[in-house]
């Protein structure tokens, strides 16, 4: 039987023992049917595997004994986090889905000039970046980010090494070519909306010291945009090859 991963807090750590509660718990007792003896992975943040030992299950919690702790190779070489105009309907939970399959850290959702939402569910999409973690092994948790306006966007780019902007009208540029795609960096993706970007809101991107690239000659989805940018990106630090 395939050994199931799960995330817990590193409170809840004694040096022998890891309690497993919350949402994680239920998980583990009502859907997944585990019991007494299964051996699970449990992931405290921190970029280790703790296989462990299920010892009791109670009515809240899990207790797992650890038997083994490893380092996880299952991490990106560098920060990347995609910033994503909202988009119509539930096209968010596919980007966030297989963008952290892909490697990214964190998506933060944010309003532009075409944007037509304005709410999505934060905690719904915080769960399916958490379950994407599982899917591809990932031992550190990816966080989905509170919704912000592109001024606010613009202000959080100063934390970041490298600003890539995908851009639709852009004629030149790939991004195998763009300047910082390196390890150990920490880069910023911007992707619009089903409406792309007004050429204002590019204009203050690049005056934050946004690198504008194409993505081809085929005008793409969002969504489309978005995954593939972050396979690009990964695929350049060497993450996505053997």
């Amino acid at each position: 039987m395939e050994i199931k991963r799960f995330f817990a807090d590193a409170k809840d750590y004694d040096g022998r023992y890891i309690l497993v509660d919350g949402e994680e718990y239920t998980h583990m007792s009502k859907v997944l049917r585990h019991k007494v003896g299964y051996q699970i992975i449990v992931n405290l943040d921190d970029g280790k595997d703790y296989c462990c030992v299920i010892r009791e299950m109670n009515r809240d919690y899990a207790k797992a004994e650890v038997i083994n702790v490893v380092d996880n190779e299952c991490k990106a070489s560098a920060g990347v986090t995609l910033f994503q105009a909202l988009p119509k309907g539930d096209k968010l939970d596919l980007i966030t889905q297989k963008c952290v399959e892909l490697g990214v850290e964190k998506i933060v959702p944010f309003l532009s000039q075409y944007t037509n939402e304005s709410k999505f569910n934060l905690q719904r999409l915080n769960r399916i970046a958490l379950e994407a973690c599982k899917q591809c092994g990932r031992a550190r948790s990816a966080q989905v980010g509170e919704l912000v306006d592109i001024d606010g966007l613009l202000t959080m780019l100063e934390d970041y090494d490298t600003v890539i902007l995908p851009y639709e009208h852009a004629k030149v540029g790939k991004i195998s070519q763009a300047q910082g795609i390196e390890k150990g960096k920490k880069i910023a993706v911007i992707v619009g909306s089903e409406g792309g970007f007004s050429q204002e809101e590019v204009d203050k991107i690049v005056a934050r010291g946004g690198q504008v690239v194409s993505l081809g000659k085929r005008i793409l989805r969002c969504e489309t945009a978005a995954i593939i940018t972050a396979a690009i990106i990964m695929y350049e630090l060497g993450d996505l090859q053997g």
